[in-house]
């Protein structure tokens, strides 16, 4: 086996171990096919822990978002009605669809980095030196199903590693299906061990984005072949889904190196929670046992109170500060949080895309992200008198 390179972890924290995995795809046939629930939950101890951290991360958060929403229903339990502010919000967002793209991408502008390479690594660059804020680069663009794009997809990730090399605090996302995961899975494994392999040369890490629930097992299939060979790669795990703690549980002899987030795919309720409080109180039952199994997690959350939650889990666990990585995405504002976390020691990363597909991700933002509509007509605003 030839070993990768880590990406280097919060300092004072365990690297990865090796893996020896079978890369049959072990790991997805273990988990089920993503198309219907997989039974699993916290322990009693973890979830008494999750109920404590959050009972005190709402004591201390400046926000009180829990108290907004209900929670602890069952998979089976009628949700409640959507309330009339979020409904709002939801045919607002939609609406502006109908908007030119010269106008969408002024609302849209803060939450993308550009259309060039060039301009990512520029902000990357800022965000460290200016802020002390870390950077993971997507190529924006997914669900590629024609072979000349996936191509030209694979050279562009070429290209960013190269142009990574030396940046210690920004690393690469990758969307497995603009390799061509819907066409030809094994050719995509073969890209994706590829781009692996010369990000270890450089010492850059690589993660595996995760699309919808169709994508999973596939996903979790290439990441086990690639992960056998490399170690300097990671996943993404979703709360929202049923099986994701099963997920969890088959993953753990690798360690792997984890994004734990909601999930912004609407998924069918068969398959996944359908309030998003319930999906933030899973992600915080979910966090204490990957703790547990010595994995990096990159906790990808805006909410105070939930990163608040995991603090003190992490207190609770002894898990030092300089151990613990949150993850938002760029251009929601979260300044004066994300300054606390860095005085602490706290890894801050943001996620930076670019590219020309930047609508299909900005309207996805604008429909699910209630700060984000709150900025739109600031921007818009802001853009038409040339105040950016």
């Amino acid at each position: 086996m030839s070993p990768g390179v880590h990406e280097p972890p919060p300092a004072g924290s365990a690297s990865l171990p090796g893996m020896g995995g079978d890369g049959d795809g072990s790991a997805a046939a273990a988990a089920g096919t993503g198309t219907g629930p997989v039974s699993g939950s916290a322990t009693g101890s973890d979830a008494g822990l999750v109920a404590g951290s959050v009972a005190g991360s709402v004591a201390g958060s400046t926000t009180g978002r829990l108290r907004t929403g209900p929670w602890g229903h069952s998979a089976g339990t009628p949700q409640p009605a959507e309330p009339l502010g979020r409904r709002l919000q939801r045919l607002i967002a939609r609406s502006l669809r109908l908007l030119p793209d010269p106008i969408l991408r002024i609302a849209a502008g803060p939450y993308i980095a550009g259309e060039r390479r060039e301009q990512a690594l520029a902000k990357a660059r800022a965000l460290f030196h200016t802020k002390g804020l870390w950077s993971t680069l997507d190529v924006l663009g997914e669900d590629v199903r024609d072979r000349s794009d996936v191509e030209g997809y694979f050279e562009e990730y070429q290209r960013l590693i190269d142009d990574l090399a030396g940046l210690h605090y920004a690393n690469i996302s990758i969307k497995l299906s603009a390799l061509g995961q819907q066409i030809d899975e094994e050719q995509c494994f073969t890209r994706a061990l590829s781009l692996v392999a010369r990000a270890a040369a450089h010492g850059t890490f690589v993660r595996f984005d995760m699309e919808d629930h169709s994508t999973v097992d596939s996903t979790l299939r290439i990441y086990r072949r690639v992960r056998a060979l490399h170690s300097n790669c990671g996943v993404v795990l979703q709360s929202r889904l049923f099986r994701t703690p099963a997920d969890v549980e088959v993953l753990k002899d690798l360690a792997p190196n984890v994004r734990l987030c909601i999930g912004i795919y609407r998924e069918p309720p068969p398959i996944a929670l359908q309030d998003k409080p319930e999906m933030k109180r899973k992600l915080l039952e979910l966090l204490p046992i990957m703790w547990r199994n010595g994995q990096h997690v990159g906790l990808a959350t805006h909410e105070e109170w939930v990163i608040r939650a995991a603090l003190e889990i992490a207190r609770t666990l002894n898990k030092p500060d300089r151990e613990i990585e949150v993850q938002m995405l760029l251009g929601v504002p979260r300044e004066r949080l994300q300054r606390e976390l860095v005085q602490r020691g706290i890894r801050l990363r943001l996620y930076v895309p670019y590219g020309t597909h930047w609508r299909a991700y900005s309207m996805r933002r604008l429909e699910n992200n209630p700060e984000v509509m709150k900025m739109v007509g600031g921007n818009v605003v802001r853009g038409f008198f040339g105040k950016r």
